[in-house]
């Protein structure tokens, strides 16, 4: 399978600036996800892989062939929108098989690639039903069928599973995964949910106003944020986040009204008297009983949520309001104040600009 390369890729609307001197490099048969909030530009560098937005400077390749400039039936791509777009008078086959016919693909070429494709993602009993006869989960499969019967060099996902509920969206996730496994097709996805991202993706790239926050592997963006967008972005609940300082008398220590930490580990040089962010994801967070931990963080109990295996206890901790995602069965009440122990090895501190400055080894 090919790469796919963005060189100095820049996209604007008139003065308006959607995607700047954007660069990597897609590798073979790799699922990598853009990530961000409305308006970071994902969906803009996918239309123009596809070929339905123009690159206002840079070039775009799919292994050594520049396609910037090529009409979207030349660059041999595939996309799959969040709007599934099937025909509704026409079944699940002739869904399948159109872009085929209209290519003038030979009869039994279609009829394999169309049962390949059924058979691939267990559509074969629904060939001969209309969509308005299909769930969104079977309307979604069609979509990426009529996709994959194309044999595209490259995948391309449009947030494809924003129109689904919860359940049918982490169902439609494994099936995407598993896919693209099988396939070994290269792939770009577009999302705004991070979960989403950390399942799918081999890489995620996070974007923020329309430039790299960072790219790398799930776990090394969630273990080691490069700023404090991307700290609070990825990662289910979101890191919390207090404003402090430093202070480096008798060791260095985090410090901000009602909270201590004692930090260890090396960090980055912060002035003393600079502004400060520390950030702790809840599920570092553990509750201690009175006394059992080293400069411990007191607070107020204001909310238990209990969601099965894993709750939510959230405290105020002086101005600051913390959250805790324990999987303990005894739980604070509301109104108690209790202790919470925050492990200097997990926490990450910013500066006033919002770089990380916690070196890790």
């Amino acid at each position: 399978m090919p790469s796919v390369t963005f060189d100095h890729v820049t996209k604007r609307f008139g003065d308006v600036v959607i995607v700047e001197d954007f660069n990597l490099e897609v590798a073979d048969g790799e699922l990598l996800v853009l990530v961000g909030g409305s308006g970071s530009g994902k969906s803009t560098l996918l239309r123009m892989v596809a070929g339905l937005e123009s690159v206002t400077s840079g070039t775009i390749r799919i292994d050594d062939r520049d396609i910037t400039h090529l009409a979207p039936r030349e660059r041999d791509v595939a996309m799959v929108f969040q709007d599934y777009a099937l025909y509704p008078h026409l079944t699940v086959r002739d869904n399948l098989s159109l872009g085929l016919k209209l290519r003038k693909v030979p009869k039994p070429e279609i009829a394999r690639r169309v049962a390949w494709a059924a058979g691939m993602l267990g559509l074969e009993a629904l060939l001969d039903r209309k969509p308005k006869q299909l769930s969104g989960g079977q309307r979604q499969r069609v979509a990426m069928g009529r996709a994959m019967v194309r044999e595209p060099l490259v995948f391309l996902f449009d947030e494809p599973l924003s129109n689904l509920d919860a359940g049918l969206r982490a169902q439609m996730r494994i099936e995407i995964g598993g896919l693209q496994r099988r396939l070994n097709t290269t792939t770009i996805y577009v999302t705004h949910d991070q979960v989403e991202a950390m399942t799918l993706g081999d890489r995620i790239v996070v974007l923020a106003n329309g430039t790299i926050q960072q790219v790398g592997r799930p776990i090394e963006l969630y273990r080691d944020p490069v700023n404090r967008f991307v700290a609070g972005f990825i990662g289910s609940p979101p890191m919390n986040f207090i404003e402090g300082r430093l202070d480096r008398n008798g060791g260095a220590a985090f410090v901000a009204d009602g909270v201590r930490v004692e930090l260890g580990g090396e960090r980055e040089p912060v002035p003393v008297a600079a502004p400060v962010t520390l950030g702790i994801r809840p599920e570092d967070i553990s509750l201690v009983a009175a006394g059992m931990a080293t400069s411990p963080v007191s607070g107020t109990v204001v909310l238990v949520e209990r969601l099965g295996g894993t709750s939510h206890v959230h405290l105020d901790v002086g101005p600051n309001r913390l959250m805790a995602a324990v999987s303990q069965e005894q739980l604070p009440a509301v109104g108690e104040r209790i202790e919470v122990y925050v492990p200097s090895a997990r926490v990450h501190l910013f500066d006033a600009g919002g770089k990380c400055r916690t070196a890790r080894p």
